[in-house]
């Protein structure tokens, strides 16, 4: 038969051997709990200093908190193979379409995770050792040296955990954990310890050792900051918080080997979209306990932002250095930090690359790509080359990026990279996924056909608030004059990864025509498992 031809074999070569918990810590170590926090605060407040973070938070709650998880658990559970979007969106609006989307996902995958190496060296270790006062440890770690051979430890030991076999990651996975859920809540804990009176009292403390700016100077010297929030701050930290709300994607690129995916890939979403709002939620209310709204916007501005004159203290005063700086200094939230930081940083580098040895292997079954592409070892039910080709681009990249590139808003230029290219395109997937006739017999035979609410499928109601969230990230985080001069200009890098991956995909099927074979008559079905 003509699909016979077109699928390189007749089964992937993975196995379905990982769990709802497998599939949670997947999405949630996407989402990096401490980073998100970190990441949160500093940019969303750096740029919007009269954002309410608590109110932006729940807006994206009601929005992507409940769209997110309905989006990609449906999605997945419908099509549960290997591949991520790439499978979703070729199958219902054009494989052209996927092929220009998956292209700008990876290239933002590759650019997140070179940044991501080095926050091993900064912030992990340099805070940690600034903390204990090794300070000539803290300084090595944020060298350029430093941080090449920390971000390429991180490199090599990702690629370590996941080349031999899907077994070895679920166990190390389910292990950094831990660390992972419990160094957010280690710093609420010392938040809520804490009294505002407190907290003042051990920042003059260190203002006096450093003789920097005590708690009030602080906030005159970068001034003049508002002392309350409006709705365009309010709206425009969705720039900081979207990190909560949109990482469990990651799950899809693993559903093909998830046992039970109609009841596990749902599952998964849910607790990896809604575990993180509970801990941003909390650690926000824990830095307004002991902190002036002002102060708080503050911090950000001098940790992220343009800095603040007249702050010598060496610790830069982001929302883990004000979480120790509450606990009095202490050691068990040094280590905490450091220990969440190595586990995030560690596992989300490993899903990035299996991401891309998944995204590949889906490319190649369709005949969009090279037959490698579909190598699978039999001894670890591993794409081993295409993980081997993410490890040596990731080590190049993590080169490149110490070199040239470093920026605490880095994440924000990939992050919208991606917001463009896979959550609204595949938002836009979603809501139509009910409706479109090429994929009639995939809606048919999902578990969620008739999860439905008067009338109209659970799908495309999700698709709606998911995208609503999505528009307004892209509008604040990339149009409104506060954000656009930041990131903006990083626009032409989204159209050229566009351009890329439509011309991968005519390349590739004009290949295969010249072959005899038309590999369009494939995309109405689901690739092999």
């Amino acid at each position: 038969m003509a699909e016979d031809l077109v699928f390189a074999r007749k089964a992937s070569g993975l196995v379905r051997g990982l769990d709802m918990w497998d599939a949670f810590g997947a999405g949630l170590m996407t989402c990096q709990p401490i980073a998100t926090l970190w990441l949160m605060v500093g940019i969303a407040l750096s740029l919007f200093p009269t954002g309410n973070l608590l109110l932006s938070i729940a807006l994206g709650a009601v929005t992507a908190g409940i769209g997110a998880p309905l989006v990609w658990g449906i999605l997945s559970g419908s099509m549960p193979r290997a591949g991520g979007e790439y499978v979703y969106n070729s199958r219902i609006l054009h494989p052209a379409i996927a092929l220009g989307a998956v292209f700008a996902n990876i290239l933002a995958i590759f650019y997140w995770n070179w940044f991501i190496a080095t926050w091993l060296g900064v912030p992990a270790l340099q805070l940690f050792g600034q903390y204990m006062g090794w300070w000539g440890f803290a300084d090595w770690v944020a060298t350029k040296t430093g941080l090449f051979i920390l971000g390429t430890i991180a490199v090599v030991v990702g690629y370590l955990s996941v080349v031999f076999g899907m077994k070895i990651y679920s166990r190390i996975q389910k292990v950094l954990l831990i660390p992972a859920i419990g160094g957010p809540i280690v710093l609420i804990i010392a938040l809520f310890l804490s009294s505002k009176a407190d907290f003042i009292g051990n920042w003059n403390a260190i203002a006096a050792q450093y003789d920097s700016l005590k708690y009030a100077d602080f906030i005159n010297a970068a001034g003049p900051l508002p002392t309350s929030w409006d709705w365009h701050g309010t709206l425009g930290a969705f720039s900081g918080v979207y990190a909560l709300f949109v990482y469990n994607y990651a799950i899809a690129y693993l559903s093909g080997e998830v046992k039970r995916p109609d009841k596990s890939l749902m599952g998964g979403n849910i607790l990896a979209v809604w575990v993180p709002i509970v801990l941003a939620v909390l650690t926000v209310v824990g830095l307004y306990r002991v902190a002036a709204f002002n102060f708080i916007s503050a911090t950000a501005q001098a940790s992220f932002g343009a800095g603040v004159e007249g702050y010598t203290a060496p610790f830069s005063p982001d929302y883990l250095t004000l979480s120790w700086i509450a606990s009095g200094q202490s050691g068990w939230v040094a280590w905490a930090i450091m220990l969440a930081f190595v586990a995030v940083i560690w596992l989300e580098i490993t899903i990035a690359i299996l991401i891309i040895g998944r995204a590949f292997l889906a490319w190649g079954l369709d005949r969009m790509g090279p037959k490698w592409f579909t190598d699978v070892s039999p001894n670890y039910a591993q794409p081993v080359k295409n993980l081997t080709f993410a490890l040596v681009v990731f080590i190049i990249g993590v080169a490149v990026y110490v070199l040239w590139l470093q920026s605490n808003l880095s994440g924000l230029i990939g992050g919208g990279m991606q917001f463009i290219s896979v959550f609204m395109i595949t938002g836009i997937s979603a809501l139509l996924f009910p409706y479109r006739k090429n994929v009639r017999g995939i809606w048919e035979s999902s578990p969620y056909r008739q999860w439905k609410i008067l009338g109209i499928p659970l799908v495309s109601i999700g698709a709606v608030l998911y995208l609503l969230f999505i528009f307004t990230f892209l509008y604040f985080s990339f149009i409104d004059p506060a954000s656009r001069d930041v990131t903006g200009k990083n626009l032409i890098v989204f159209a050229a990864a566009w351009v890329a991956g439509l011309l991968w995909y005519f390349f590739w099927k004009a290949r295969s025509k010249k072959q005899g074979i038309d590999v369009s008559i494939t995309f109405g079905e689901l690739p092999p498992e």
